[in-house]
């Protein structure tokens, strides 16, 4: 898992976007692991398949709370014009993973847009944790 993703998960306290941001690391990983190998054994189509259909399903829950997080990320220097993770769920079969660079660059976005997420609602859980009790003198 992304280190920082890691970390940032042990911040939060709402195991549904944790789900979601553990799935999309799998997913990600999967990607790089199709594109570095431009092959995709069995094993791993079925992997990809599971993960795609599942991430594109409980997209919809997290699209709003990631849409300002995605937009103000850069893919090769430039504002996204569409969603990063509708980019790369875009990509039905493993085959469009193998030599899709442009598909390489959009992951970065995406995984901002999580880690940013992550980052706001472990703020806000920590702000509504109560106060220190007070010591007396």
């Amino acid at each position: 898992m992304n280190p920082v993703t890691r970390r940032l998960l042990d911040e939060i306290d709402d195991p549904e976007l944790a789900a979601f941001a553990q799935a999309w690391d799998a997913l990600e990983e999967c990607l790089v692991r199709i594109y570095r190998e431009g092959t995709c054994p069995p094993d791993l189509e079925q992997r990809h398949a599971g993960l795609r259909s599942s991430l594109e399903r409980d997209l919809s829950v997290w699209e709003s709370a990631l849409l300002p997080h995605w937009q103000a990320t850069r893919i090769d220097g430039a504002s996204p014009t569409e969603s990063p993770f509708r980019t790369v769920l875009a990509a039905r079969r493993p085959r469009a993973v193998v030599g899709n660079l442009d598909l390489m660059r959009t992951l970065p976005a995406a995984r901002e847009a999580i880690n940013h997420l992550l980052l706001e609602r472990g703020a806000r859980s920590d702000s509504r944790d109560p106060p220190p009790p007070r010591r007396s003198c």
